[in-house]
């Protein structure tokens, strides 16, 4: 079975050095039935601010204090630290490089890839798997997204939307 991998962070900035909320993460078969297995992980604030100097912005403190309440509860439970919610991810992703899908040519895989280089480690794909989601769905904007199921701002669901949406787009 081909598989890729669809990825989604919720984090407190936009650059490649911020601290993550939350990974959210699907695995899914391109050609065949969609989503096959699906990872959530949420490393420690205090951890990546104190050890690894990552980033918090006070907008988006304040943009976080304006959604959803629950997808923000979501935040602050299971919290392990960064070093092994990576060792987690690249556990769960397996010892091949596969492609990689973020929303946003240099957002979350760029982000999650980073936390892997300032924690002395390569990630566990290769730069020629990174897709970009976003371009795919300007590309082929007239096809619509489905209803929205679950929550906005948690990373596994807008993993599993973006998923299904994808895998629309690549069958048209």
């Amino acid at each position: 079975m081909a598989a890729d991998i669809m990825i989604d962070l919720e984090t407190l900035d936009t650059s490649p050095y911020c601290v993550i909320l939350t990974i959210g993460a699907v695995r899914f078969d391109p050609k065949g039935n969609g989503v096959v297995e699906r990872l959530e992980l949420r490393p420690t604030i205090e951890e990546q601010t104190e050890k690894y100097n990552r980033i918090i912005d006070d907008n988006t403190i304040e943009w976080w204090a304006k959604q959803n309440k629950d997808a923000f509860r979501e935040l602050t439970k299971n919290n392990i630290s960064l070093q092994e919610a990576l060792d987690k991810f690249e556990v769960w992703f397996g010892p091949k490089s596969l492609p990689i899908w973020g929303n946003g040519a240099v957002f979350d895989n760029t982000i999650l890839g980073n936390a892997y280089f300032i924690t002395g480690r390569e990630p566990p794909w290769k730069c020629w798997d990174d897709r970009c989601y976003r371009t795919a769905k300007a590309m082929f904007n007239w096809i619509p997204e489905d209803k929205r199921e679950g929550t906005y701002h948690n990373a596994l669901d807008d993993a599993i939307h973006q998923t299904h949406h994808l895998l629309k787009l690549l069958r048209s």
